[in-house]
């Protein structure tokens, strides 16, 4: 493929992948990890102030690349912020993925490459998540521009693959604390494809150990001052965003006093535990209830499989020339390190996912490639790309809150927002209107994402337990978990209305509105019906 024809090609699919993503952006309720998120950027936004939390919350990257988003979307409070603009950093960060595919240059061919961003940007995982507003898409944007950033500085140790390999390694540092793992693992592959390559190379058995060592002396030596320069760079962009831009310093010793923490989670995950299998389980197949569609990464996977094996197949003697198996590599430890930590969440699949949708590029166009008839190229392609659609569509935009998605993990109802609406709807009729007094009464698993959608009223209160609240009144408005409203007397509760809702599956929220204002309410639903 030409180049020309290459550069068309691929702004076409970053413009498809973009209108995928932004479609109905604020179609999914607010997860209550995307809520936490927004109100700690609020803070920043509003105060410009941010401090590091090494208990929760991982890097900051996110909430400092929102800024712009926010002014240029001319919203300057926490109040004013939307679920678009908050969810169109991460779809920006989303793009950016397809772009780190250009960094390769040389190492992939251009059939490779095209194949390899049509899958990234159809994934239904991907768009799902790139539609996410938490640090997981700006993880594997930088994560996988630093695995390519090493592969580059390994083969041309020069100060400008220095510049960039620093760079994307700080960038992931600074959005999460794990990308440990991602620096391991991208070690261990690019030693390991060097030393399949080094045993490949049968005239180098040959030769003397004293002349391989002073070979390697020198590459080392050549290397040194560069790498050196890629572990300042590191250093400052890790510190300017962790010490919030110099304003906090201890932020940045935070950082790595985290690790101890986010290693204790990892080894007592609570709910969190999964076995070994999960996250190949939610990409191999999975059926919902009843009619439920199937969902299944199948040929994703087994594309990516022959993208593997033609992988370490075509390893030549030469190091430069073994990208592919290195990739391979690192996907594969990647996917066995996440798979044997017992915590586990579905958009931590992304980074070594992503990895496999680069091999089945790579594995489709060699398929292709076998396939003399062009007719049988056509119908294959079309094929995979109607079932990608298919699985994107119902992913995303059908069943994008419903436990019948693998992808939906602890995911906000569409429920929540009737309770969010009703109490819309009765702030509207009350004297106060958004300045009505409002009790939230819950534990913090199931009070999120309650201030994302009550941050517009003035008057709102939060307690964790029915014990620091001695009387529901004057609160107008009470909303509590169902254990809390368990827990207060008949006689107090009989002074509201109450009604329940669902918070996610299986967890419940109790609606309680003060009678004088309930009956209002219903006097005026009663003389102003709605429009059909």
């Amino acid at each position: 493929m030409k180049k020309k024809s290459f550069a068309y090609l691929f702004v076409f699919i970053l413009v498809a992948s973009l209108l995928i993503r932004l479609y109905k952006l604020d179609l999914r309720p607010m997860h209550h990890d995307e809520a936490n998120q927004a109100y700690k950027f609020g803070q920043l936004l509003e105060k410009g102030e941010y401090r590091y939390d090494p208990a929760d919350h991982h890097g900051p990257t996110l909430y400092y690349f929102s800024l712009p988003f926010a002014w240029l979307s001319g919203q300057k409070t926490y109040a004013e912020l939307t679920e678009g603009t908050l969810r169109g950093v991460a779809v920006f960060f989303g793009l950016l993925l397809l772009l780190v595919l250009l960094i390769s240059g040389k190492y992939l061919k251009t059939g490779e490459k095209s194949w390899a961003a049509v899958f990234l940007a159809l994934s239904p995982p991907l768009v799902y998540f790139n539609r996410f507003y938490i640090q997981e898409t700006l993880f594997v944007a930088f994560g996988l521009a630093f695995v390519f950033c090493l592969w580059r500085f390994a083969q041309k140790p020069d100060f400008r693959e220095a510049t960039w390999l620093g760079l994307a390694a700080g960038l992931m540092y600074a959005t999460k604390e794990t990308s440990l793992i991602v620096f391991g693992a991208s070690l261990l592959a690019l030693i390991l494809s060097r030393f399949l390559s080094w045993l490949k190379d049968r005239r180098r058995r040959g030769e003397k150990a004293s002349n391989f060592d002073r070979e390697r002396l020198a590459a080392i030596t050549k290397a040194f001052l560069p790498l050196l320069l890629a572990v300042i760079i590191f250093l400052a962009v890790s510190f300017i965003f962790y010490s919030s831009f110099f304003q906090y310093p201890q932020g940045f010793v935070d950082s790595f006093r985290a690790f101890s923490g986010y290693a204790q989670k990892a080894v007592e995950p609570g709910w969190h535990r999964h076995g070994f299998w999960y996250y190949f389980s939610l990409l191999f197949f999975h059926k919902g209830r009843g009619h439920s569609p199937i969902f299944s990464e199948i040929p994703f996977l087994l594309l990516a499989l022959v993208g593997v094996v033609l992988s370490f197949a075509r390893m030549s003697r030469k190091p430069a020339e073994n990208f592919r198996s290195y990739l391979a590599l690192f996907a594969l430890t990647t996917s066995f390190i996440y798979s044997a930590i017992p915590y586990k969440t579905p958009w931590n699949i992304l980074i070594f996912y992503a990895s496999f949708l680069i091999l089945a590029g790579i594995g489709f166009y060699h398929l292709l490639g076998l396939i003399k008839i062009r007719q049988a190229r056509i119908i294959l392609a079309g094929a995979l790309l109607l079932w990608t659609g298919w699985q994107t569509y119902i992913v995303n935009y059908y069943l994008h809150s419903y436990p019948d998605n693998p992808y939906v993990y602890a995911q906000t109802s569409p429920d929540f927002l009737r309770l969010v609406g009703r109490v819309e709807e009765l702030s509207q009729v009350a004297e106060e209107g958004k300045n009505i007094f409002i009790r939230v009464i819950a534990p913090p698993d199931e009070t999120w994402p309650l201030p994302w959608y009550l941050r517009k009223y003035t008057q709102v209160g939060y307690w964790n337990s029915s014990e620091k609240v001695e009387a529901l009144e004057p609160a107008e408005i009470v909303i509590m978990s169902s254990g809390e409203a368990g827990k207060r007397s008949e006689p107090e509760l009989e002074s509201y209305s109450t009604q329940y809702f669902s918070l996610r599956p299986e967890v419940l929220l109790v609606l309680a509105v003060r009678w004088d204002l309930w009956e209002s309410y219903r006097l005026r639903k009663a003389t102003n019906p709605p429009a059909k």
